[in-house]
C-alpha cells in the first residue's frame, strides 16, 4: 500500500516536473473533450428532438461523427504519447538503472496519463456544458424559437462521451505500453545520439512527382465538373475518384516543394550565407527531411477539414436561404387529375375547421397542346400573387409570359423566347410581353408548375385548353401548424373527401396527390441544415484541432536538438533578437508549409460554388460570407496552436532575459 502510494506521489511529482511537455497534449485532450461532449449534448437535448419529426438524423449524425472522432484521436494520442516516451526516456532509463522494474515504469507512465486524461475529461465536460448552452441556443434560433442561455447537464451525452473518451484514449495507451514493454535500458539512455539519416532524392525525379501531381489535381477538377453534369448514380464516382486525385496530389505536392525549395535556396550562394540564413536552411532542412510526411498527411487533414466545413456551412445556410422557394405558400394541395374546383372546396372548409383560412385559390394547370410546358391563367397566376404578397401583372389579350423560379433553366428559356417570340393556341396567336420572364419564388415543381417554369396566358386563351392538374393554395392565419400536414393527408385518404371528375374526362392511371404545409416544412426541412451544418462544423474543427496538435508534437519532439543548436549559435555570438527572429522563422515555415494547398484549394472550391451555385442561392452574397467564415474559424484555431508551441519553444531555447 505504501509502494502504491510513493508511486501516486511520484506520478503527480512529475507530471509537475513535465508540465511544460504535457500542456498542448492536454488542451487537445480538453478540447476534444469538450466538443465531443457539447455536440452529444445537442444530439441528445429533448428541447431540440422535440422540435421537428425526423430531428433524430441529427443525433444518428453526431453519434456517427463522435465514433470517428474517437478513432481519429487515438492516432493523435498515441503519437502524443510517444512523443513525452521520447522526451522522458533517460529519465525512464535511470528508474531502471536504479532497480525500477520495466512494469513499474510502464505503470507509473501511464498513471501519469491517467492522471492527465481523467483531469482533460473533467475539465472538457465542464467546458463541453457551457458549450453545449451555446449550441442550443443556436439551433433555436436558427428554428426561430425564443430561447434563452440555459446550462444543463446531460447524464447521457455524457456517459456516451465518457465511453468515447476511453476507447480513444485506451487505444492510445495500449500503444504507449507496447513501446516501453519493448524498449532497452541502453536504447532509452543514447537514442537521441543516433545520426538522422536522410536519402536525398534527384531534383529531376521531384520535379516529375510534382508535374503528375498537379495533373491527377487538375484531373480531379475536371471529374468534379463531370460530377455536377451528371444525373445518375456515376455521379458518385466522379467524386469518389476526384477526391481520391486531389488528396493524393496534395500529399505528393507537400512532399516534394518544399524539398525543391529548400535545395533551390541552398544553390544561391549569395543567400545562403547572409547573416544566418546557412543555420536556418539547416534547421529547416532537417524538419522537412525528418517530418516530411507528417506535414503532407496534415496537409490532407487540413484539406478535408476546410471543405467540409465550409460545405456544411455554406449547404446548411443556402437551404435556409431558399426555404422561402421551397415552401412559398402556407399550405397546398396537388392532385394530378382533372376534377371539377368544386371538389376542393370541401379541403378547404376542412381546414377553416383546423385553423382560419384568410385567402385561397382553387386553379388548374393547363395542358399545351404540342408544347412541354404547363400553362396558367393570368388571373389564377394574378390571385398565387397576390397571396405571396406580390403585384399583380397587366398584360394584354393577345400576350403571354413565361415564369420561371429555376436559375438552370433561364438561359433555355431566354433564347427560346428570342428565336420564337410567337405562339400559336387554337389559331389565336400570341406575342411575348413586354416582361417576357418573371422569377420571384412560386415553387414550380408541384404548385405553379411541375417543370421548374410555367407559361401564363391570357384568361380566354387559357380557358379553351384542358386543365389535367387542380392545386388549391391556401394563406393561413399566423402560418398554420405542423401538424396539419398530416391531418390533410387523413382527410383525403378518408371517404369524407368526394372528388368530381370534369364531365367528359377520366382518371389517369396513376394519380398523384401531394400536400405541403410550410409550418411543417420549416420544420423538418431545418433539420436537415441542422444535422449538415453541425456536423462538418463537428469533424471539420477536431480534425483542425487534432492537426495542430501532431505540428506542435513534431516540432517540440526536437527540441533538445534544437536546444543545443541555438547553443552554439549564442556562444558564436548571435544576439538573442536574432535567435528569437529566427525561432518564429522556423516555426513559421513549419506551420506554413503543410497549409499552403489547403487554403489555395478551399479559395477556389469558394470560387466555384460561388460560380455554380451562386445564382441558386436567394441571399446575395452567402457563399463569400461562409467562406470567410470558414477561413476565419479555421486561423484562429491555427495561431492559437501556433502561439503555444512558439511560447514553449521559446521557453527553452532562449534564456530568459531573450524572450
Amino acid at each position: 500500500m505504501g509502494g502504491r502510494c510513493v508511486y501516486g506521489k511520484l506520478a503527480i511529482q512529475n507530471i509537475r516536473r513535465s508540465l511544460r511537455d504535457y500542456i498542448i497534449y492536454f488542451v487537445t485532450l480538453t478540447l476534444t473533450a469538450a466538443l465531443m461532449y457539447s455536440f452529444l449534448a445537442l444530439g441528445f437535448s429533448s428541447d431540440v428532438l422535440a422540435m421537428a419529426e425526423n430531428m433524430s438524423m441529427l443525433t444518428t449524425g453526431i453519434l456517427l461523427m463522435s465514433a470517428l472522432v474517437a478513432f481519429m484521436s487515438s492516432f493523435v494520442i498515441g503519437y502524443a504519447i510517444r512523443f513525452m516516451l521520447g522526451r522522458r526516456k533517460k529519465e525512464f532509463a535511470t528508474y531502471e538503472l536504479i532497480g525500477m522494474e520495466a512494469k513499474t515504469v510502464r505503470n507509473l507512465f501511464l498513471a501519469e496519463n491517467s492522471i492527465i486524461g481523467t483531469g482533460a475529461f473533467l475539465l472538457g465536460s465542464l467546458v463541453g456544458t457551457g458549450l453545449s448552452g451555446l449550441l442550443n441556443q443556436v439551433v433555436k434560433n436558427i428554428f426561430e424559437v425564443p430561447h434563452t442561455y440555459q446550462v444543463s447537464f446531460s447524464l447521457q451525452a455524457w456517459t456516451v462521451t465518457f465511453l468515447f473518451f476511453a476507447l480513444m484514449y485506451g487505444l492510445g495507451m495500449l500503444r504507449a505500453a507496447k513501446i516501453i514493454r519493448h524498449q532497452k535500458v541502453i536504447d532509452l539512455l543514447y537514442d537521441n545520439r543516433k545520426n538522422e539519416e536522410y536519402r536525398f532524392k534527384s531534383c529531376s525525379r521531384s520535379l516529375l512527382v510534382v508535374l503528375l501531381s498537379i495533373a491527377a489535381m487538375v484531373t480531379g477538377v475536371i471529374l468534379l465538373g463531370r460530377m455536377l453534369q451528371t444525373q445518375t448514380n456515376e455521379a458518385f464516382l466522379y467524386l469518389g475518384g476526384a477526391c481520391l486525385l486531389i488528396l493524393v496530389g496534395v500529399y505528393e505536392l507537400h512532399r516534394q516543394i518544399p524539398l525543391l525549395l529548400h535545395r533551390f535556396a541552398k544553390q544561391n550562394l549569395r543567400h545562403k550565407y547572409k547573416e544566418e540564413n546557412l543555420f536556418f536552411l539547416g534547421q529547416i532542412g532537417r524538419r522537412i527531411h525528418s517530418a516530411g510526411r507528417t506535414m503532407a498527411v496534415v496537409a490532407i487533414l487540413l484539406t478535408i477539414s476546410l471543405a467540409t466545413m465550409f460545405v456544411g456551412l455554406t449547404m446548411g445556410a443556402g437551404y435556409k436561404a431558399n426555404m422561402k422557394a421551397y415552401y412559398p405558400y402556407d399550405a397546398g394541395v396537388a392532385i394530378d387529375a382533372p376534377l371539377k374546383k368544386s371538389s376542393m372546396d370541401s379541403i378547404v372548409s376542412f381546414t377553416e375547421e383546423h385553423c382560419e383560412v384568410e385567402d385561397s385559390v382553387i386553379y388548374y394547370l393547363y395542358v399545351v397542346p404540342e408544347k412541354s410546358i404547363e400553362a396558367l391563367s393570368l388571373s389564377d397566376y394574378n390571385h398565387l400573387r397576390e397571396i405571396l404578397g406580390l403585384s399583380p401583372i397587366v398584360m394584354g389579350n393577345n400576350e403571354f409570359l413565361v415564369h420561371c423560379d429555376t436559375w438552370n433553366y433561364m438561359d433555355g428559356i431566354r433564347q427560346g423566347l428570342e428565336q420564337q417570340p410567337e405562339i400559336t393556341l387554337n389559331g389565336r396567336t400570341l406575342t411575348v410581353a413586354e416582361t417576357p420572364i418573371l422569377t420571384e419564388p412560386m415553387e414550380q415543381y408541384q404548385m405553379a408548375g411541375t417543370k421548374g417554369y410555367v407559361l401564363v396566358l391570357p384568361d380566354e386563351a387559357a380557358s379553351q385548353l384542358v386543365g389535367e392538374k387542380i392545386r388549391l393554395a391556401m394563406k393561413l392565419e399566423d402560418g398554420g401548424y405542423p401538424e396539419l400536414k398530416s391531418d390533410l393527408k387523413q382527410f383525403l385518404n378518408s371517404g369524407k373527401w368526394q372528388p368530381e371528375l370534369q364531365s367528359g374526362q377520366q382518371l389517369p392511371e396513376k394519380v398523384t396527390m401531394g400536400v405541403t404545409v410550410k409550418a411543417w416544412g420549416i420544420a423538418n426541412s431545418l433539420t436537415g441544415f441542422t444535422a449538415i451544418s453541425f456536423c462538418g462544423l463537428y469533424l471539420s474543427i477536431i480534425f483542425i484541432i487534432l492537426s495542430c496538435s501532431v505540428l506542435a508534437f513534431e516540432q517540440l519532439s526536437a527540441i533538445d536538438k534544437n536546444q543545443k543548436n541555438y547553443a552554439v549559435i549564442d556562444r558564436l555570438g548571435v544576439p538573442g533578437h536574432r535567435q528569437a527572429s529566427l525561432i518564429r522563422r522556423e516555426l513559421s515555415t513549419v506551420f506554413l508549409i503543410p497549409l499552403l494547398f489547403p487554403l489555395l484549394l478551399t479559395v477556389l472550391l469558394i470560387a466555384g460554388a460561388q460560380f455554380f451555385f451562386g445564382e441558386a442561392i436567394l441571399q446575395q452574397g452567402l457563399v463569400p460570407l461562409y467562406g470567410l467564415v470558414t477561413i476565419l474559424l479555421f486561423c484562429a484555431i491555427y495561431l492559437t496552436y501556433f502561439g503555444a508551441t512558439m511560447f514553449l519553444f521559446k521557453r527553452v531555447i532562449l534564456r530568459p532575459e531573450m524572450r
